[in-house]
């Protein structure tokens, strides 16, 4: 008693199918006794429910490729990944390469080789000492005060100005280095030269100013000691020269530093061995002494 007869309808035992009932997608029965109405398949997309995952959208089913990173299931498979393809526990966006498992927020940024790393624009690449210098034009990029825009420093076995070119030593070019070489602006002042007597110049650098005129007062005047010597944390200069700044070099020759108007210095932290001592008085003349840090 459903209204309708066979054979308009398709089950006449049954007052729920008939043609006047809105079809039912999926329960496998024909409602609406219309063949045409679908059942399943309702995107026409050529796949049935469950295996389409949405059969509202012909877009979506398992014949579909899993477009990354929609947040939809294209492919109709779950084990697909649409975000953190290179599974390495970061998504996009904060994930800025997710086809590179070594690049994500967690690791860390490495220098100069052109990746964002830990995916941080503002972590330097490069000029990481900030003194306005890449490499490989800035030499050392952990030092702001070594790169090309710095003046070369002679004799600190530094590379100031990462220019090669530029001298360290022997800044006269005669073949002798500082501090063998007692005055490295004058080409005719070094270990090599003849001593010049008489003329207040140790041209030769021993140390020695050559006076042939023992009753010179000026060279018997000089008056030169350190004391404590031997010593374990400073020294004393007493003198009676004008000195201007004194340079300290190990017994090897290396640099070890510079004093202006100084004639107590601190000496605590030097290495125990032998220290040459450079004393430079106004009118550049150059004494040599020697002290023992024990």
């Amino acid at each position: 008693m459903d209204g309708f007869d066979i054979p308009a309808d398709c089950d006449d035992n049954n007052a729920n199918i008939n043609p006047g009932k809105p079809e039912i997608p999926y329960n496998g029965v024909d409602d609406d006794c219309n063949a045409n109405t679908r059942d399943n398949d309702l995107d026409i997309d050529g796949f049935d429910i469950p295996a389409d995952c949405d059969d509202t959208n012909p877009n979506i089913n398992p014949g579909k490729p899993e477009i990354p990173y929609n947040g939809i299931d294209d492919d109709c498979n779950a084990n697909t990944r649409d975000n953190d393809l290179d599974i390495d526990g970061f998504d996009i966006p904060a994930d800025c390469d997710d086809n590179n498992a070594d690049i994500n927020p967690g690791k860390p940024e490495i220098p100069y080789n052109g990746i964002d790393d830990d995916c941080n624009p503002d972590t330097r690449e490069n000029d990481v000492d900030l003194d306005g210098f890449d490499i490989p034009g800035d030499c050392n990029d952990n030092n702001a005060d070594i790169n090309p825009g710095k003046p070369e420093i002679p004799y600190n076995g530094i590379d100031d100005d990462c220019n090669p070119d530029t001298r360290e030593n022997d800044l006269d070019l005669d073949g002798f280095n500082f501090p063998a070489d007692c005055n490295d602006n004058n080409a005719d002042i070094n270990p090599g030269a003849q001593e010049v007597p008489d003329n207040m110049i140790d041209e030769n650098c021993d140390g020695i100013i050559v006076i042939t005129n023992s009753t010179n007062e000026d060279m018997n005047s000089f008056k030169i000691s350190i004391y404590p010597n031997p010593t374990n944390n400073y020294i004393n200069i007493i003198s009676d020269i004008d000195i201007e700044y004194i340079n300290v070099y190990n017994s090897m020759g290396k640099f070890i530093g510079y004093y202006p108007d100084q004639k107590n210095l601190d000496v605590s932290t030097f290495n125990n061995g032998i220290y040459i001592v450079l004393l430079f008085d106004k009118r550049g003349i150059i004494f040599k002494k020697f002290f023992t840090k024990i």
